[in-house]
């Protein structure tokens, strides 16, 4: 039996679109016109913006996971909240393949692998990351193969500010060397494309970063526009930033204490319990 999902939208073209990705992802789709009261069976609910405004209060009580289709960061209620689980999916465009795929992990809770958002079989390159020589030996060797692939100077100057951030919070986020257990900083970072996207992930075996970090880091970029001040609270600090200013889209896969990890109109947080 297919898992299900719930739809809550008014917009045709919007429930189409859904239809079209859930089929695809392997579930069946409820459509209905409020947020159901009652859940229980489904893998998660899909709301549109209306619904988000509406509902509002009967999704922060939502027990199942929560995506947001053709909205957007810049309205502060939505900011608000995905602050709180399980509202913790953004997908501008319904249209995009995102939907598919974000839908697909959800289901089967198999999150783990950027070759999950690149079309056909990709080449996946990678390649394991231990000290600031590894990380800029690996940086020019991702900028290499991106300007191989097409990518323009613009596009290099992002892959690389993003490449260098993301490697640097995860080999930051390590405990000291010293700890105990002695953990040694280690970043497997991947990457690959198809003929529309261009996927960097960067994997971590510490697991340190939350969804409400990870929204603060969003609502603060909006708040300077570009400016950012110095961050007070260590950790990812302004390189989640910068991160976020350089793709199109973020994900984050987190399992609390063991990995974490991201890749570049979409913003998503997967964590295991």
């Amino acid at each position: 039996m297919r898992p299900r999902a719930f739809c809550v939208s008014h917009d045709d073209a919007v429930c189409a679109s859904v239809d079209r990705a859930l089929a695809a992802a392997g579930l069946v789709v409820e459509h209905v016109r409020d947020v159901p009261a009652d859940t229980s069976g489904a893998a998660l609910l899909i709301v549109d913006r209306g619904a988000r405004q509406a509902g509002a209060e009967a999704l922060r009580a939502q027990p199942l996971p929560v995506i947001v289709v053709g909205d957007d960061l810049d309205d502060d209620a939505l900011i608000a909240l995905m602050l709180e689980a399980p509202v913790s999916h953004l997908v501008e465009d319904p249209r995009d393949r995102t939907l598919e795929v974000t839908s697909a992990k959800l289901a089967s809770g198999d999150v783990w692998g950027l070759e999950k958002y690149l079309a056909g079989d990709v080449a996946v390159h990678e390649r394991v990351v231990r000290s600031d020589r590894d990380k800029r030996r690996a940086m020019d060797e991702v900028c290499s193969w991106a300007e191989s692939v097409g990518a323009r100077r613009t596009t290099l100057h992002r892959i690389a500010s993003v490449v260098d951030e993301l490697l640097m919070n995860a080999l930051l986020a390590m405990p000291a060397v010293g700890s105990t257990p002695p953990i040694a900083p280690r970043a497997v970072l991947r990457w690959a494309s198809d003929d529309r996207t261009l996927a960097v992930s960067v994997l971590d075996d510490f697991g340190s970063l939350c969804q409400r970090e990870l929204i603060d880091h969003v609502r603060r970029a909006r708040r300077e526009r570009g400016r950012p001040q110095p961050a007070h609270e260590g950790g990812a600090g302004l390189g989640l930033y910068f991160v976020l200013a350089n793709v199109a889209g973020l994900v984050v896969n987190i399992a609390p204490g063991r990995q974490t990890i991201s890749r570049p109109r979409s913003l998503h947080v997967f964590a295991d319990a």
